[in-house]
C-alpha cells in the first residue's frame, strides 16, 4: 500500500503558496485504475494539475475531500497496486 501525495517539485518549484485545494476526486475508493490515470484535481494559487496513479490498482481510503485546503507533505489518499 502506498500514500498519494503531490510531488515535492509542487511545493518547491516557484510556487508561493504553501497550500492547495483538492478540487474533485475523479476516482472513488475501490474502483480499479490503470497507471498514469488522473484521479484528482489540485488547484494551487497559479495552476491546477493532474493527480495521476502511480501504477494500477485502486485508492483504499481519501484522506483529503473534495473542497479542502492541505499543504506540502499531506497525504491525500491511500493506494494498493494491482
Amino acid at each position: 500500500m502506498m500514500d498519494i501525495q503531490l510531488p515535492a517539485s509542487v511545493w518547491t518549484g516557484g510556487q508561493e503558496e504553501a497550500h492547495a485545494l483538492l478540487d474533485k476526486w475523479l476516482v472513488a475508493p475501490g474502483v480499479p485504475v490503470r497507471k498514469g490515470q488522473v484521479l484528482a484535481t489540485v488547484v494551487l494559487v497559479k495552476a491546477a494539475i493532474d493527480v495521476e496513479a502511480p501504477e494500477d490498482g485502486h485508492i483504499t481510503a481519501i484522506a483529503v475531500q473534495d473542497g479542502e485546503s492541505f499543504g506540502a507533505g499531506t497525504v491525500l489518499a491511500r493506494f494498493e497496486a494491482a
